[in-house]
């Protein structure tokens, strides 16, 4: 999770502006991502203009918006309650026998 925090500290240099501006990425970057899934699965015409899926740009479309969310948390100063979110979810998940 420290990378995605270095790439927070870029990105806030890159757009220093506030939480709403934020949302706004977070929501454009959402779009791409799901722009990104109708090539994969084939939807429409996008194939024949955009060529065959590439897993990086798949991939960079899905690291954005994860990004965007990270900026959000850091805003708000709930790094460590996040972080006990994800720890408490991976217990629940454990305990009920869908993870190992």
């Amino acid at each position: 999770m420290e990378n995605f925090y270095k790439m927070v500290e870029a990105s806030n240099k890159r757009f220093p502006k506030g939480v709403y501006e934020m949302a706004t990425r977070l929501l454009e970057e959402a779009g791409e991502v799901a722009a990104e899934i109708s090539h994969w699965e084939d939807s429409g015409v996008k194939r024949q203009r955009r060529g065959e899926p590439c897993k990086k740009k798949l991939a960079n479309e899905l690291r954005q918006p994860i990004v965007e969310l990270f900026k959000i948390a850091v805003y708000y100063s709930v790094e460590n309650e996040l972080e006990d979110s994800i720890q408490q979810s991976l217990a629940s998940s454990k305990a009920e026998g869908l993870i190992d």
